[in-house]
């Protein structure tokens, strides 16, 4: 495995790799830390009286909606100010296909078209009762959007504590077919998002882990061949 982000990098011969790296079958898998440098995530513990942590978890929604979507939208007026920083940009220009851990949706908004969200995103709302999606505006015009279809109550589009991961099995089906997978921004301490990276260990594939500065690292690393 290949690590960057740290003082051993200076080790690596990062052009060698740029090189190396074959970016027609390159998976990269991306946490928070990707996200540093367009200042998120932000560094607020208590949105509205909720405290983070109780935020994504379904007993806030369901007991508390009004303050629940209060704390919803001063989170999403903040976090879509943020833009896509040179990380995120440089995986879009180089067409590699990305899973993220990260609710904030810059990796679209930077132009990558597949893109699979394992948590969900900010974009839209959806209703637990007849499974329909709708977009996120929907929470300007009530304190508690309920479901054009059906009338329940509306939820969050990203996972809440208890949910699954989504679209997991796609997940491993990219990272099993992939030459290279490239880690960017994340420890990948909790199943199964972990086994992702095992699974790749596995296949034989190279395993690059940028564990900081991923602003400056991704776009090194996706450079031009030379």
């Amino acid at each position: 495995m290949y690590e960057l982000g740290v003082r051993r990098s200076q080790e690596i011969d990062v052009d060698a790799l740029a090189n190396k790296l074959n970016r027609d079958n390159a998976i990269a898998l991306t946490g928070a830390g990707i996200s540093v440098a367009s200042g998120l995530p932000l560094g607020n513990e208590v949105v509205q009286g909720i405290p983070l942590n109780e935020f994504f978890m379904f007993h806030t929604w369901k007991e508390r909606p009004s303050q629940a979507f209060a704390a919803y939208r001063e989170i999403l007026l903040d976090w879509r100010r943020a833009t896509p920083n040179r990380a995120h940009q440089a995986l879009a220009d180089a067409r590699i296909r990305v899973i993220t851990q990260n609710i904030d949706g810059l990796h679209r908004d930077a132009g990558s078209q597949d893109v699979i969200e394992l948590h969900g995103n900010l974009r839209e709302l959806r209703c637990l009762r007849c499974d329909a999606v709708f977009a996120s505006q929907l929470v300007w015009k009530a304190a508690v959007p309920s479901c054009p279809t059906c009338g329940d109550q509306l939820f969050p589009g990203f996972i809440l504590e208890g949910d699954a991961v989504r679209h997991i099995a796609r997940a491993v089906e990219w990272v099993a077919a992939a030459d290279y997978l490239v880690v960017v921004g994340t420890q990948l301490a909790m199943d199964p998002v972990r086994q992702l990276r095992e699974i790749a260990r596995e296949r034989g594939a190279d395993v690059i882990w940028i564990s900081a500065m991923a602003e400056k690292w991704v776009p090194l690393l996706l450079q031009p061949a030379r």
